[in-house]
């Protein structure tokens, strides 16, 4: 047979991989490149596409609704001169520190005037021109306003209180069950001279106490709830507030039938007809009690330049004490210097405005009872004066303050244009210009004693 004749020069050449073969290892190949090399490129391109995508998002929100900042620090950033400020939004409550100082005896500042007003409204302080001096009065005005509330005594008007004090739920002057002070004690003075109160004068509130406050609101037809506030004070010390037994009236007498005339009257007939009249037509005006000297049982402030009374050979100041202007004026001037005093009536303790006054007529021998600056206003047997250029020397003169139209201070005009008071501002009885702006503006009457 014939074999075929390969070309020569030329080799056939061998084969790795038989077609198949090369199919399969083509494809694993491929396979390789995407899953190692394609993938992860194209995974770490869109990635930072979107990081990029979602970083500009978040600038842009950022720049729209800017992250509220505290009202601390938003006080201290810096303003832009060009640029208008937004109003601030309200602060979280009890977020601000309080707008009020801590404030205690022996501060002076013009925060101290403000407290003294307040406490002046309310019924706390006797009204007078405030100060900027916390004196003594002050602190008891403070310790009051805080028995009222329940707090600690110490008359230190600290933040807390003031903010509760300057509020509209301050709660006004108020004595209750379970309360002490000279106050409690004036008032159980009071309740038994009218017949409520027959049990110790002690200046503790009780039971018994309590049990007399309300029958006389019962009597007197007012809220009956136990508690003494500005307003059962106002009329317990007045001559308006009833007493547990009403006098009983005198009768008027029966008109007798007018006798016949008889020819020939009695001469002894007539002159006792006359002397009969004479009797029925006395005058109630107290008798004058002769004039008299007395020593003061205190030690006022001698220094003062505007006391007139004379000094014992002691050295201790005395005054006369006469029922007549002039005699009202003597013991009045002779306390210039003693301290005031919440609620008292006394050299020996004080006085407050209407205790001094209260001191000044008994001592000159002019009956009254207790009042307060407002029912020493109202007794109507006085005569009452209007106008100021009208004043005399010796007439009681009554104030209201600057909030409120109600009588509340008192002092003795003692000529000149002066009047001598018991100033809670001041802590002591002085003298004063009636022609200031502030007497001027809140004077609302006087009451002349002495004729």
């Amino acid at each position: 047979m014939n074999q075929p004749r390969l070309n020569p020069g030329k080799k056939r050449a061998g084969r790795l991989f038989t077609p198949a073969a090369r199919t399969w290892v083509l494809t694993i190949l491929s396979a390789a490149v995407v899953g190692f090399v394609l993938i992860p490129l194209a995974v770490n391109h869109f990635s930072g596409a979107n990081a990029v995508y979602v970083a500009v998002a978040q600038r842009g929100e950022l720049a729209a609704t800017p992250t509220p900042i505290p009202f601390e620090a938003a006080a201290l950033a810096p303003v832009c001169a060009d640029v208008s400020p937004e109003p601030s939004a309200e602060p979280t409550a009890g977020a601000l520190v309080s707008q009020y100082t801590v404030l205690q005896e022996n501060d002076d500042y013009p925060t101290v005037e403000q407290l003294q007003t307040r406490l002046m409204e309310l019924g706390y302080l006797d009204s007078d021109e405030p100060s900027t001096y916390y004196n003594s009065a002050t602190t008891v005005a403070v310790s009051l306003f805080q028995r009222t509330i329940d707090d600690d005594m110490d008359g230190i008007a600290t933040s807390e209180l003031q903010e509760y004090l300057f509020s509209d739920a301050a709660t006004p002057y108020e004595i209750k069950l379970g309360d002490s002070g000279t106050d409690v004690e004036s008032m159980q003075s009071r309740l038994n001279e009218l017949g409520y109160y027959e049990s110790k004068i002690n200046g503790y509130f009780g039971v018994a106490t309590e049990d007399a406050l309300k029958a006389f609101q019962t009597k007197n037809k007012i809220d009956v709830d136990g508690v003494f506030n500005v307003s059962d004070r106002d009329l317990l010390y007045s001559p308006d507030a009833r007493p547990k037994i009403d006098p009983t009236p005198t009768p008027s007498p029966t008109p007798k039938p007018t006798p016949k005339p008889t020819k020939k009257p009695s001469t002894s007939t007539s002159s006792s007809s006359s002397s009969s009249s004479s009797s029925s037509t006395a005058t109630a005006t107290p008798t004058p009690k002769s004039s008299t000297t007395t020593t003061a049982t205190a030690t006022p402030d001698s220094s003062s330049s505007n006391s007139s009374s004379s000094s014992s050979s002691s050295g201790t100041p005395s005054y006369t004490a006469s029922y007549s202007a002039d005699g009202l004026v003597s013991v009045a001037t002779a306390m210039l210097g003693y301290p005031y005093s919440w609620s008292e009536e006394s050299p020996s303790k004080g006085f407050d405005c209407s205790g001094l006054v209260y001191f000044c007529l008994r001592t000159c021998g002019v009956s009254t009872s207790r009042y307060s600056a407002a029912g020493f206003s109202a007794v109507s047997s006085w005569t009452e004066i209007t106008s100021i250029s009208d004043l005399k020397k010796g007439d009681l003169l009554f104030f209201k303050n600057d909030s409120s139209s109600r009588v509340s201070h008192t002092g003795i005009y003692a000529g000149g244009g002066t009047f001598i008071h018991a100033s809670s501002s001041s802590g002591e009885v002085r003298k004063s210009s009636i022609s200031t702006d502030y007497w001027t503006r809140n004077f609302v009457n006087a009451r002349r004693v002495f004729g």
